[in-house]
């Protein structure tokens, strides 16, 4: 036990993760796609996509064209986030990851702002040049953009998003929440302002109210792989690893490709004082990802658990 004890001091178990040239065609992967309406199954156009690389941070921006198409090539294998966001549209995120020497086929559909019941326009005047705004780094000037879009169309959610995004880049994280607040009472399914509320939450250092955050983005059938990570990694830092541990392996089960999840349940397999499978799932993290910050220290104690046992 003493040992299983040493070698989880190795591992560093606050994984949460807080996310948004030319190389030769063999090394690089692609992606392919349409966006559509999601009730009239319409093709879109001028759809801006967001592409951030995870490993690298690099960001790539594109929109689709007339039949609502977009394509991205050259891009280093490995997982990206993906923000979807057109005038008029509720800004829709995720995941997917790119794989080598291949083009992956994506279709999305993201619903229109505009909320019949409420009998409000999308948005009294384009919330667009809001979202430019926070593009270029202009945070203030979003703000104040936003601030007068709300006034005019109060029963709106995105640009209560747009305006709290650019608070929390603006390190004012209080004046943030409320605003995804206010989002998510106007829109109780509005996955993105929960997910964002949830890192805001974790970063305080408050994994209690972040996994309620992340749970309520879940339950609104958020697919992105790094809210059920990020959903674990709280239930660990909560002293839940059971819990955990079963809302990793449906991960992994769903998205067998996330390397990280492979480590993250070695460790509390070895918790659990169950080497067996520990050593399986650090082995496979390992040959999926060699070059992985962690792979060196998964090679280390995967050494001590042969030695020990």
């Amino acid at each position: 036990m003493n040992t299983i004890k040493k070698i989880l001091s190795l591992a560093i178990l606050l994984i949460l993760v807080f996310a948004l040239p030319g190389l030769q065609a063999d090394t690089t992967g692609a992606v392919d796609g349409f966006v559509k309406d999601l009730k009239t199954g319409q093709l879109l156009e001028g759809v801006k996509i967001s592409l951030i690389s995870e490993k690298t941070q690099l960001a790539f921006e594109l929109k689709t064209d007339k039949r609502g198409h977009f394509y991205k090539g050259g891009l280093i294998p490995g997982k990206y986030k993906i923000l979807l966001e057109k005038e008029g549209y509720i800004p829709q995120g995720g995941s997917t990851r790119v794989f080598l020497a291949k083009t992956l086929r994506l279709e999305y559909k993201i619903e229109s702002a505009e909320n019949p019941s409420l009998d409000e326009p999308a948005s009294a005047e384009p919330a667009a040049s809001g979202m430019e705004l926070i593009s270029a780094g202009k945070y203030a000037e979003a703000i104040t953009k936003l601030s007068q879009i709300i006034e005019q169309a109060p029963l709106n959610p995105v640009p209560y998003f747009y305006r709290g995004l650019a608070y929390e880049r603006s390190g004012y994280s209080e004046e943030a929440l409320e605003d995804y607040r206010k989002a998510t009472e106007l829109k109780t399914d509005f996955i993105l302002p929960y997910t964002r509320s949830g890192i805001l939450w974790a970063k305080k250092g408050n994994f209690e109210i972040a996994a309620q955050f992340y749970r309520k983005a879940i339950d609104s059938n958020d697919q992105d792989s790094t809210t059920h990570y990020n959903y674990a990694g709280c239930l660990i830092n909560l002293g839940k690893s059971e819990e955990a541990r079963v809302v990793f392996e449906k991960l992994l089960s769903q998205d067998p490709d996330y390397v990280d999840v492979y480590y993250q349940l070695g460790i509390l397999y070895i918790s659990a004082d169950e080497i067996a499978r520990a050593k399986e799932l650090l082995e496979m993290f390992i040959s999926k990802d060699p070059e992985n910050e962690k792979a060196s220290l998964a090679r280390e104690i995967l050494k001590s658990l042969n030695r020990e046992f």
